[in-house]
């Protein structure tokens, strides 16, 4: 991905590494968002042991489209898109009670478009935010009964660089209340509830 898209940044922050020394290699100058790090160069790891640590406390990544017609690299772009099967995924996966979608309104609209069904159903209910309540309130008025609903839909701020009206802090903030804190929470309760049986 784009070396500024601040996903792999505010996981390494909010995981304990750090994803490379923020230092442009077309122009040999830090990053803007460099002295925001939580880590220091000490903390690099490489792009197979951040897959790993993030998986290892308990977290998946699964693109929301499987297949597309897209101009670029702007989720604002793409077409004709035919969504991965994420329901299924969490039909599978019992112990997930959060989808957080990662590049915000778009990825919402199409989440919305294609997983109108599983909204209806009442399994999923919006997160505690403004900017999931506002992105999923058609369904929520729809349903207006979250007691059933086993999975948290975070609609979260845009971790790329074109989503410039964020800085990086608004980002990491939103990201580590949402989406790491409860995610790491979730990850030591399932395995404190295994060792227990």
């Amino acid at each position: 991905g784009h070396p500024m898209n601040a996903f792999w940044w505010i996981a390494g922050d909010c995981l304990d590494f750090r994803r490379s020394s923020a230092i442009s290699e077309s122009s040999g100058k830090e990053y803007l968002f460099a002295s925001q790090l939580r880590h220091g160069s000490d903390k690099i790891i490489s792009y197979d042991e951040q897959i790993q640590t993030l998986a290892s406390h308990g977290f998946a990544l699964w693109d929301l489209v499987k297949s597309c017609e897209r101009k670029g690299s702007l989720d604002i772009d793409i077409k004709k898109e035919e969504p991965n099967d994420l329901r299924g995924f969490c039909q599978s996966h019992p112990t997930i009670e959060r989808i957080v979608l990662a590049n915000g309104n778009t990825q919402c609209t199409i989440f919305n478009r294609h997983f109108k069904d599983w909204w209806l159903s009442g399994e999923l209910k919006p997160a505690p935010n403004e900017h999931s309540i506002k992105n999923f309130k058609k369904f929520a008025k729809k349903t207006n009964n979250f007691e059933k609903a086993r999975i948290e839909c975070v609609c979260a701020l845009a971790v790329s660089p074109a989503a410039a009206r964020y800085t990086y802090l608004e980002k990491r903030t939103f990201w580590e209340k949402y989406c790491y804190i409860p995610g790491l929470s979730d990850h030591q309760s399932i395995n404190s509830s295994l060792l227990r049986n």
